[in-house]
């Protein structure tokens, strides 16, 4: 923690500014909000109540069987049984976009929704257990892909569009719930740098889920004598186990949480309302030149990470499962380098900002993201992905922060408030239209192609547009 945020800490304090005045001022300059939280404690200590610590406890033990949960259920594992189940590149790329959609379409619903009325812990609780019980049917639809191959493709692609509608349910309902019920100078150290353990124990679980899916394969499979009789053991059914465990415990934790009352507005006619309101904000976002330059630019970087993350581990398998330490683990030993490098983005963003200014950053998060498919197309070897990967992720997190930083240089309070609230809509439009056309095209012509398009995509045209978008914010400034 710097010295420099102790100092203005302090002097906040020494003026009477409201706790939540001094965390939104200090964020909006760039510290970091645990960095900012951790401060406000030394100076005004943590009296907790009963029923504080309590539900301190309880999201403790909630946050830790999410992060095992994601551990056990990686992303690039799911792909990879996907493609072993026998999806070609084009459903996968489809189904991966669907989700991302449905992920965004149902989390601006929530906001809104959750506005107008108080949505219960047990509705959350339901959507956490429904996406443990997706990995389920997941493990279920790899069982039948031989006995019964026409209905294991169906089955696993909706399977992943339910866990996704579950997922995002789940984890919007949960970060308004902590809100309501704790604040944030309340939070334990433990939840207030929830991105950095969070990030170990995701790390080792993608490990152990490695070593699992290689230890007990899908083909060959071991096996092992229970009451006379020899049945096979499958890594994935074990490790999709533990997550659908890990998830259902989770949202069971939910029910003991204890919550006050909020007063809400009457639901009446609130489909209508939410339509208006959509239609309306994308108006005003359509004709504003900086928002559709921001959009512009979100929805490469988002078409590019969608479309790469759903083949780079499908790539890494096909290209290195038998060498190094075999097909999964190699996977996750990649994966989770790139997991712990990630929460470093911040912070090297912030102070890449402060040395070299905001446009070069955004170049360089550009740069770094576009490391992956470069390597992937011109250097696919071992070493060489791995570090392409975890510099590509870095590049995305370095790229989130300095896109937060543009906006409040760039928009007003009011255009941001319609920017943060209209993008998730807006951007489904070239989604749409480019995912599958994206997919498609590894489908026609291959994944090192697709890779060389992603690459070419992020260096002509997303670095020069926020480039772009910082010149036009310092003009705007001047």
């Amino acid at each position: 923690m710097s010295k420099e945020l102790l100092e203005k800490v302090r002097q906040a304090f020494e003026e009477k500014r409201t706790i939540d005045d001094v965390r939104s001022d200090l964020v909006s300059r760039g510290f970091l909000e645990e960095e900012v939280m951790d401060a406000i404690q030394r100076f005004k200590g943590t009296e907790r109540s009963q029923y504080e610590k309590k539900n301190i406890r309880l999201f403790t033990i909630k946050e830790i069987l999410d992060r095992v949960g994601y551990g056990f259920a990686s992303v690039q594992f799911i792909n990879i049984l996907f493609y072993l189940t026998g999806a070609g590149f084009f459903l996968i790329g489809i189904i991966n976009g669907l989700k991302t959609i449905l992920s965004l379409v149902i989390s601006s619903f929530l906001q809104e929704y959750s506005r107008a009325r108080e949505i219960s812990k047990r509705f959350m609780s339901k959507a956490g257990i429904l996406f443990g019980i997706s990995f389920l049917f997941i493990a279920f639809a790899i069982a039948i892909r031989n006995s019964l191959p026409q209905l294991s493709l169906p089955l696993f692609s909706v399977a992943l569009l339910v866990g996704s509608v579950g997922v995002v349910t789940y984890g919007d309902l949960y970060n308004q719930l902590v809100e309501r019920t704790l604040k944030k100078e309340k939070m334990s150290r433990f939840l207030l740098r929830i991105s950095h353990y969070g990030v170990l124990i995701t790390g080792a679980s993608l490990l152990v889920a490695g070593y699992l899916f290689d230890k007990f394969p899908m083909i060959n499979a071991v096996k092992v004598s229970l009451l006379g009789r020899s049945i096979p053991v499958y890594g994935y059914l074990l490790a999709f186990e533990i997550t659908a465990i890990a998830f259902i415990l989770s949202g069971y934790v939910l029910h003991y949480v204890k919550e006050k009352k909020i007063e809400v507005t009457k639901i009446k006619g609130f489909i209508s309302n939410y339509h208006y309101k959509i239609r309306e904000q994308t108006k005003r976002f359509l004709k504003n030149k900086y928002l559709v330059t921001l959009l512009f630019a979100s929805s490469i970087t988002g078409l590019v990470q969608i479309l790469g993350n759903s083949y780079y581990g499908i790539f890494i398998y096909n290209k290195f499962r038998l060498i190094a330490l075999g097909g999964f683990m190699n996977i996750a030993l990649i994966f989770s380098i790139a997991i712990i490098i990630s929460f470093l983005g911040p912070a090297f963003s912030k102070s890449l900002n402060k040395k070299v200014g905001l446009a070069p950053t955004l170049v360089f998060g550009t740069l770094l993201l576009a490391m992956m498919p470069i390597v992937a197309a011109y250097n696919p070897h071992f070493i060489s992905i791995t570090v392409a990967n975890a510099l590509s992720v870095l590049g995305a997190a370095i790229l989130g922060m300095g896109q937060g930083l543009l906006v409040r240089k760039l928009l007003s309070e009011q255009q941001r408030k319609l920017y943060f609230a209209a993008l998730s809509i807006a951007v489904i439009g070239p989604f749409v239209v480019l995912i599958p056309v994206g997919s498609w095209f590894a489908q026609a012509y291959g994944l090192i192609n697709l890779f060389k398009i992603l690459a070419l995509v992020l260096l002509v045209l997303a670095s020069p547009v926020y480039f772009l978008l910082v010149i036009f914010a310092n003009k705007l400034r001047l």
